[in-house]
């Protein structure tokens, strides 16, 4: 029991792991921008391409 506390109290104070953390919050929100734009760039080069007749 007390190990399993001193485990968990480790953990809580170990600020690496909330380092990590931050990093995979801004990579998320960089992934979720880019592929909005990939996306919307899909989008756009459809149209374009679609209006293109030979």
């Amino acid at each position: 029991m007390f190990e399993a506390y001193k485990t968990i109290k480790a953990l809580v104070s170990d600020r690496r792991g909330i380092t990590a953390m931050e990093y995979a919050v801004v990579a998320g929100a960089i992934l979720a921008v880019a592929l909005t734009a990939f996306n919307a760039l899909g989008t756009k080069l459809t149209t374009i391409m679609g209006t293109i007749t030979l």
